[in-house]
């Protein structure tokens, strides 16, 4: 997308840089120039200098330098177009693109942002006044936010009525749909929840996160769809809100929920952001590195599988970042720990480990390090982990370490370590010996292929058995040996019934123990789903030669088809997954 020079021109000009850097330094004059602290760096004597004549800035400090526009740039983080338009806004000039379709799309993007502009303030003055939010209002008290706080976040209540946010509005149904605040029929997104406006960096609000109220609708969580201006794989909650703070540390906080973020602000580590429903990508990454190199994530990390650690080292090696993982107990997550020990918050924040002895430690609480076997065991498994790394001198930092730990010699660990390095290179991603890959895919020979989705659900049975076990039937694995590990995680305390298994099992419930789960579970249970749906379908229309059969079968199939087609959408899966579930249960 291209400005016309004429245009950033007109901008600069129009713009009094000592206002624009004066909301964010205290200026005084000196002399023909105006001075405070530098805000791009840490100092106690003011180094930063502002000429407004030449419209320039400087640091003696840090040496950065540049017009107002280089300026908005480094302080908000944005790139030349987007920091163009920020002070044009500001300065009330409408920018003529260079490209036709450029400002067509610049329009259609402008006339959505406004409208969810204009739909935030109408749920936050919802919440904060009006007679039918009044449970929401409740709910917030008693989870122990404040009117600041809602004030602050631009918490919001979005009302049952159908039709209240459009009347406000006084928009169609059209431009409602296509600000993924309404359907196309007329009816609202969003009905009976609590609103959390979902911003870009500089704080235009482009969707939201509802969030269910007691005894409300599930799903739990339901985000704006996929508009013109929101992608949730780019979008990080609350980063408008911390960027500043995360500067000043360079380290960025990544938690799983809306709540979450507004609980580390409440603890006082406010630079945290959330993911909008899904898990990390390269977008997100791409996106916190403008801000910090030290990345830490505070969710309930029950693990990484060496697909994700791949992608975290990649990211590590290509962004030149660090990435940690929060101590945080067992099933909590920051907004409750905010709530009930927010000191605790604090110190599993601050104690932070690194991804990779992360990684290893969970190892090592998995296994029994009182007798030699289990030590060896551990020292395998942890010299797999290790040599995933890319780098040689971590690895060997990490052999040194954990060897004392495990009560191995330093060389042993070291060649054990280097004999998976190697063994990994030599594979390749297309040359995998034999044995490894039957490993890592699940496969055997005796027992039969386990497909990725069935090896996911597995995970998420072990790391998310509140979500989906309930919801899973042996009868779900084509696998002899996921059906096998499904009954052995259905016994209480599984883990103590590991020695009695065969080999094989316990090696892969061992492996998928350390690993984690890369999506929602119940996303997850979906993907097993839906080749079930197909063959019932299969043998309820194809299979069947009889035409009142046939006739029979129509009502089932079209059942089944309505249920596959709400399972891939986010507000409609849960519902979807107990229904369909429920019936395999009677048909099995």
């Amino acid at each position: 997308m291209a400005i016309s020079d004429d245009d950033v021109q007109k901008i600069k000009e129009a713009t009094d840089i000592v206002s624009v850097v004066s909301q964010y330094v205290t200026l005084k004059k000196v002399g023909m120039r105006w001075a405070g602290l530098c805000p791009f760096h840490t100092e106690k004597t003011g180094s930063f200098s502002v000429n407004a004549e030449e419209g320039f800035f400087y640091c003696f400090g840090c040496q950065k330098s540049g017009d107002v526009i280089q300026f908005i740039r480094e302080i908000e983080q944005l790139d030349f177009v987007e920091s163009v338009e920020w002070l044009a806004e500001k300065a009330g000039i409408i920018i003529e693109y260079t490209n036709v379709n450029d400002a067509s799309v610049h329009k259609e993007k402008k006339l959505v942002s406004e409208l969810l502009t204009r739909a935030a303030q109408f749920f936050n003055d919802r919440l904060l006044s009006s007679p039918d939010a009044g449970k929401a209002r409740a709910y917030l008290r008693n989870r122990g936010f404040t009117r600041e706080t809602v004030e602050a976040f631009q918490i919001g209540y979005a009302p049952m009525q159908t039709g209240a946010l459009r009347a406000f509005l006084g928009t169609d149904a059209t431009k409602m749909e296509a600000a993924g605040l309404g359907y196309s029929g007329g009816g609202s997104f969003f009905r009976d929840r609590l609103m959390f406006p979902i911003s870009e960096p500089n704080g235009q609000v482009i969707g939201f996160g509802g969030r269910m109220l007691p005894e409300g609708q599930p799903p739990k969580y339901k985000n704006s769809p996929q508009s013109k201006v929101y992608d949730k794989s780019k979008v990080l909650y609350g980063l408008n809100f911390a960027k500043r703070e995360i500067v000043a540390s360079g380290q960025i906080i990544v938690c799983e929920g809306y709540t979450d973020v507004i609980g580390c602000a409440k603890a006082g580590i406010p630079r945290a952001v959330a993911t909008c429903g899904t898990a990390l990508t390269e977008q997100h990454m791409k996106l916190m590195t403008r801000f910090a190199k030290k990345i830490v994530l505070a969710f309930d990390a029950d693990g990484a599988g060496q697909a994700a650690a791949d992608r975290f080292y990649a990211w590590e090696k290509s962004y030149e970042v660090e990435v940690f993982v929060a101590q945080l107990p067992s099933g909590s997550d920051p907004g409750q720990m905010a709530e009930e020990n927010p000191e605790a918050l604090v110190e599993a924040i601050e104690s932070a480990r690194p991804f990779l002895e992360h990684r290893i430690a969970r190892v090592l609480q998995s296994v029994d390090l009182t007798t030699a076997e289990g030590r060896a065991r551990a020292a395998d498994m942890a010299a797999q982990i290790i040599s995933e790394h890319p780098n040689d001198l971590v690895r060997d930092q990490y052999v040194v370490e954990f060897a004392d730990k495990l009560k191995v010699s330093i060389e042993i660990l070291r060649k054990l370590v280097l004999k998976y390095f190697q063994d990994g290179r030599k594979r390749g991603d297309a040359k995998k010996d034999v044995e490894t890959r039957n490993y890592e895919e699940g496969f055997s020979q005796e027992l039969g292929p386990i497909s990725s989705a069935e090896r996911n659900l597995l995970c998420a049975v072990i790391h998310a058995p509140e979500a989906v076990k309930d919801l899973t039937i042996k009868e779900m694995f084509n696998s002899e040996l996921a059906s096998m590990a499904f009954d052995l995680l259905c016994k209480e305390d599984w883990k103590k019934h590991l020695d009695a298994e065969n080999e094989q099992l316990v090696a892969l419930v061992q492996r998928l123990s350390v690993e984690g789960i890369d999506a929602d579970p119940i996303e997850l249970l979906s993907r097993v789903l839906d080749p079930i749906i197909d063959r019932w379908q299969m043998e309820l229309v194809y299979d069947v030669t009889d035409i009142d059969r046939l006739r029979i079968n129509q009502p089932l199939v079209k059942w089944l088809s309505e249920r596959q087609e709400e399972m891939h959408l986010e507000e409609t899966r849960l519902a979807s997954v107990q229904a369909i579930t429920s019936w395999l249960k009677s048909v099995s």
